[in-house]
C-alpha cells in the first residue's frame, strides 16, 4: 500500500516563514547571512514540494531559488517571488486531499510488525498479510484488516495441520480443526508417536480454535475449507481489534508450541 505522507507541520512552518520574510524584504534589503536562511528555507519548500507532488511550487521555486542566489536580486523583485511562492502553495494545497490517521493508530501504521516479529520469524509467509493488517486498521479500514488477519490465521491452520497429520488434499482451517478435535477427544494415550507428549500443546490449540471461531462468530465462513468473510458484513474497532487480537495469540501459541 503506498501512501503518500504530508506533515501538516512543514507548511504552517513555510507559510509562517514566508509571512515573516514578505514583511521583513518589504522594509529592508536582506544582508548576505538573511538571504542564505531565505534561500535555505525555499530549498527546503523544494524538497518537500518534490516529496509531496506539489509540482506547481516546484516548478516556482526551480525558478526563483537561482534568482534569489543571484546578488544584486532588486528588493521589490524579492518581495514578490516570495509572495507569489507563497500563493500558489496555498493554491495548490487547496487541491490536495488529505486523511489524518488518529494519533492512537500511527503505531500500528508505522511500526506494523510491532509485537509480530517473533510471528513472521517462524512463519516468514505472513508478513505482508501482518503489514496491510496493520495498515488498513489505522486507515479504518476494519473489513480489510480482518481480510488480512484471516491469511495469517489460515496459513497458521495449514501449518498446524501438517505437523498434526492432517491428510485432507484440501488443506486448510475446516480439516485442521475437525482433526485437532478428533486428537483431543481421543485423549493423550492414543497420540500418535510424532506428537507424543504434545497432548498440553494440543489442548491449548483446541481451545485457541474455538476462542478465534467464538470471535468471528457470523462473520467468518469455511467456504472450502478456507476462512471467507461472509458478505455485506460489518467490522467495528472493537470487533476487529478483538480478531486480531485473537489471531496474534493463535500464531503465538504456534511458534512457542510446534518444533
Amino acid at each position: 500500500m503506498e501512501i503518500l505522507r504530508a506533515y501538516v507541520s512543514v507548511y504552517a512552518e513555510a507559510s509562517y516563514w514566508l509571512g515573516f520574510n514578505i514583511e521583513s524584504v518589504h522594509s529592508l534589503a536582506p544582508d548576505d547571512p538573511a538571504r542564505q536562511v531565505i534561500l535555505k528555507h525555499l530549498r527546503n519548500l523544494r524538497t518537500e514540494c518534490v516529496r509531496a507532488k506539489l509540482e506547481m511550487t516546484q516548478t516556482l521555486l526551480d525558478e526563483v531559488i537561482p534568482l534569489v542566489e543571484r546578488e544584486g536580486t532588486s528588493n521589490a523583485l524579492l518581495r514578490d517571488m516570495l509572495v507569489h511562492i507563497c500563493a500558489d502553495l496555498q493554491r495548490e494545497l487547496n487541491l490536495q486531499f488529505f486523511v489524518k490517521i488518529r494519533p492512537d493508530q500511527r503505531r500500528r501504521f508505522e511500526n506494523h510488525f510491532s509485537g509480530w516479529r517473533k510471528i513472521i520469524k517462524r512463519f516468514g509467509a505472513v508478513s505482508r498479510d501482518v503489514e496491510e493488517m496493520n495498515k488498513c486498521f489505522a486507515l479504518c479500514r476494519y473489513t480489510a484488516a480482518i481480510f488480512h488477519s484471516l491469511q495469517v490465521a489460515e496459513l497458521g491452520a495449514i501449518e498446524l495441520g501438517d505437523y498434526i497429520g492432517v491428510t485432507d488434499p484440501k488443506k486448510g482451517w475446516g480439516p485442521t480443526e475437525r482433526k485437532l478435535r478428533e486428537l483431543v477427544k481421543a485423549g493423550h494415550t492414543a497420540l500418535p508417536a510424532a506428537l507424543s507428549g504434545k497432548f498440553e500443546f494440543l489442548e491449548q490449540m483446541h481451545r485457541e480454535i474455538e476462542s478465534l471461531t467464538l470471535a468471528w462468530r457470523h462473520k467468518v465462513d469455511h467456504a472450502a475449507n478456507r476462512l471467507v468473510l461472509i458478505p455485506n458484513t460489518d467490522f467495528t474497532p472493537d470487533i476487529s481489534e478483538h480478531i486480531i487480537g485473537a489471531v496474534r495469540i493463535f500464531m503465538l501459541r504456534l511458534v512457542e508450541g510446534m518444533p
